[in-house]
């Protein structure tokens, strides 16, 4: 069909050509074109002469078509190009906005632990120092209470060492009015009766008697143990007054009398042993109580400068504030390390380094 022919020779076989299909478009030469051009007849030549004028037409616009693509392309890139740049930055302003947000972000929340951290440490110094207060009123109440304890006991030793002054001085007494009790008796029998007066039974006492006086030792044992050690020595005096004991010639009143005198002798000598007994507890228990005071004072005196360091520690945490600045790379000297060390850095002001460098 020629219609069919000529649509397809002229626009592709398409109805409707695109901008750029004219790329694509190539006008058909003659069909004379293959024979020699003397052979060409007038129309031929002008038929060739139109197709030579289409084809320069086509070329010029296929040139003009080109030249405004590669404008539009021109364009496109710059406009690319603007808009990476413009994206870029506009990346870089969100970063470097988030770099500096989280920066702010981080000194508050260093602020926070810095307080937190003087918060707490403050709490707990004045625990600790609300404690050693309650400790040192505890210990002088301690030391009042011993210090009384140990008046008292020596008040009570004063008096008790009167008490055994006397009993020593009463015990003498009764060897020393042996002589004169039984003057009456002849020499002979009078030292055999005082050998007998000074001997004592073979029976060990064990215990001594004890003292109900006495509130400062346990040392004299338990009721039946004393009660059974005085059975002993009683029986052992039994046997000592028994007439078999007597000296010959003696008058057995005298003798009676004798082993009275010689019971009473013992009992004075047994209270004797008990009072020095009991005497030496009571100072014992003194100097325990001294020892004791001594401790007490050395711990108050452990308290109080506890306290002074406490004192001591609040102040300089006081006066030794902790103060966050932002500076920037190029103002901070300090050596290169993973966590830099600022406990011995030096903070000067920026007049006095611009007077150094321009010295220089």
């Amino acid at each position: 069909d020629e219609r069919l022919r000529a649509l397809d020779d002229m626009m592709g076989g398409v109805l409707e050509v695109k901008k750029e299909d004219i790329l694509k478009v190539e006008i058909p030469p003659p069909l004379f074109i293959s024979k020699p051009e003397h052979a060409w007849n007038d129309e031929e030549r002008r038929i060739f002469r139109e197709y030579e004028k289409k084809v320069e037409d086509l070329n010029e616009e296929k040139e003009n078509y080109r030249r405004a693509l590669e404008n539009e392309l021109e364009k496109l890139e710059a406009s690319i190009q603007e808009t990476i740049k413009n994206f870029d930055e506009t990346v870089c302003k969100l970063s470097e906005r988030k770099v500096k947000s989280e920066m702010v972000i981080y000194q508050e929340e260093l602020k926070i632990v810095n307080l937190v951290y003087a918060l707490l440490l403050d709490e707990e110094l004045d625990a600790r120092e609300a404690g050693l207060h309650n400790f040192l009123v505890k210990k002088e109440r301690e030391k009042v209470k011993i210090a009384r304890t140990i008046l008292n006991t020596k008040d009570k030793i004063k008096a008790y060492i009167d008490i055994y002054e006397s009993a020593v001085a009463e015990d003498k007494n009764l060897e020393h009015g042996f002589i004169k009790e039984f003057a009456d008796v002849p020499a002979d029998l009078l030292d055999e009766l005082f050998q007998l007066y000074r001997h004592r039974p073979k029976t060990p006492v064990t215990e001594a008697l004890p003292d109900t006086a006495n509130p400062y030792g346990g040392c004299c044992g338990s009721a039946a143990d004393d009660k059974g050690a005085l059975t002993l020595l009683m029986r052992a005096m039994d046997e000592l007054d028994s007439p078999e004991h007597m000296p010959n010639g003696l008058d057995p009143s005298v003798w009676e009398h004798f082993c009275l005198a010689r019971r009473n002798k013992m009992k004075s000598e047994e209270l004797v042993k008990q009072k020095a007994l009991t005497l030496e507890e009571m100072e014992a228990f003194l100097q325990k109580r001294a020892d004791d005071n001594e401790d007490v004072k050395a711990e108050i005196e452990a308290i109080f400068q506890e306290l002074t360091w406490l004192q001591d520690v609040k102040s300089k945490l006081q006066m030794n504030l902790t103060v966050q600045f932002l500076l920037k790379q190029g103002q901070v000297e300090l050596e290169a390390t993973e966590i830099p060390d600022y406990t011995d850095a030096i903070l000067i002001n920026k007049a006095i380094i611009e007077e150094l460098n321009s010295s220089i």
